[in-house]
């Protein structure tokens, strides 16, 4: 739509121009041409270019003049006005006109503006029309990323807070709060969001889009994870899965809805327990056994807890993420381990060996690099 507006902003400049040029154009038209180049500051100086045309080509008083005018111009071009008048001793001399070169010569001068014009407004519409392309209208992003091992704490311009996990990205534009409070999040976020009604607040990641009023909830969308969460704490939100259109789930407080990552999980690494969390469903918030801190927001609290039964490659991801460390499994077969646990201060180290007592495996550390085997 911007591109076609730019060019019948153009098509409409270049009848205008030549209405003026020809001493056609009404009052009407002229107020309406120099609204035109009061909204595009940049038409401007081309527009005055040509006036020069204007002024110098078409109010000549005579063909004769026009003639003589014409080869005046062909006198400065060979910059002499003395072989100009070996030349053209007419010139000096000024008989009757000649009609037919006159009307010739006076055709080209016209020809000439109409050709200057109708290239410099080609070269401005495909300038108007790029300009308001979306790929080059540039938009101002405020951004906040952290790094695997540290987590960050924001406010947003509208006073609500979010936390953000390690590994994560979070960006918002300058019109933030205008209209629509919207944000774009990869990796995990808790927000706490300031109640506004007439400005919804949005999430948008790869596989979901999360719409709320006012509420505190915790968001997971990593892109290398199997699944994407939405969990809330208080009050409610409305998740739109995005390659289902038609797919809303409204969640409520101490509910979460799981909805598979587009990434594909090898079949060898899907148990019949798993089968169901490759669909999107509603499942209550988990609390750690020991003792019931909720697992699903329990980094905001910087614990990292894993959830009883889950498999030791996504707990593994999760201390890539918590320790800054690259986790690689010599054996698939502990990759499927089942574990759990919660630490807090400890390195990974000792969360390895606190581990390796209870579910059996080996483990080996070269700088930030660490190999798991049996």
């Amino acid at each position: 739509m911007d591109i076609l507006i730019a060019n019948m902003t153009a098509d409409r400049l270049w009848e205008l121009l030549s209405k003026k040029i020809s001493a056609e154009a009404n009052e009407a038209e002229l107020r309406e041409l120099e609204g035109i180049l009061s909204r595009n500051p940049d038409l401007r100086n081309t527009a005055e270019a040509l006036s020069i045309f204007e002024n110098q080509a078409l109010p000549l008083e005579s063909d004769s003049e026009a003639e003589l005018a014409f080869e005046r111009h062909l006198a400065r071009l060979a910059d002499s006005d003395e072989e100009f008048s070996k030349l053209h001793p007419a010139y000096f001399s000024q008989p009757e006109p000649r009609r037919k070169k006159t009307i010739s010569r006076r055709w080209v001068i016209s020809t000439i503006v109409l050709v200057i014009i109708a290239s410099s407004l080609f070269v401005l519409r495909n300038k108007l029309a790029s300009s308001n392309s979306p790929s080059t209208k540039r938009t101002v992003q405020a951004q906040v990323s952290t790094k695997p091992g540290s987590t960050s704490h924001i406010q947003l311009p509208d006073g609500s807070s979010v936390w953000l996990n390690a590994s994560s990205d979070l960006t918002y534009g300058e019109n933030f709060g205008k209209e629509l409070r919207e944000v774009n999040l990869t990796g995990e976020a808790f927000f706490d969001v300031v109640k506004d009604p007439d400005h919804p607040f949005i999430i948008h990641t790869s596989v979901v889009d999360v719409k709320v009023l006012g509420t505190a909830f915790n968001v997971r969308s990593y892109p290398n994870d199997v699944n994407t969460e939405t969990s809330v704490i208080r009050g409610k939100v409305e998740v739109t899965v995005k390659n289902q259109a038609n797919t809303k789930y409204e969640l409520k407080p101490n509910q979460k809805v799981t909805v598979p990552n587009n990434i594909t999980v090898p079949a060898s690494a899907v148990t019949r327990s798993q089968e169901t969390t490759l669909l999107p469903s509603i499942q209550p918030l988990t609390r750690y056994h020991v003792d019931s801190s909720i697992i699903e927001t329990s980094w905001v609290e910087n614990k990292l807890i894993f959830q009883e039964n889950e498999p030791f490659r996504e707990v593994a991801l999760k201390m890539e993420r918590w320790y800054d460390v690259h986790i690689i499994f010599a054996d698939p077969e502990v990759a499927e381990y089942r574990m759990y646990g919660s630490f807090t201060t400890e390195t990974v180290k000792q969360a390895l060996d606190a581990l390796k007592i209870g579910f059996n495996f080996n483990y080996k550390i070269n700088k930030n690099e660490i190999i798991i085997s049996k």
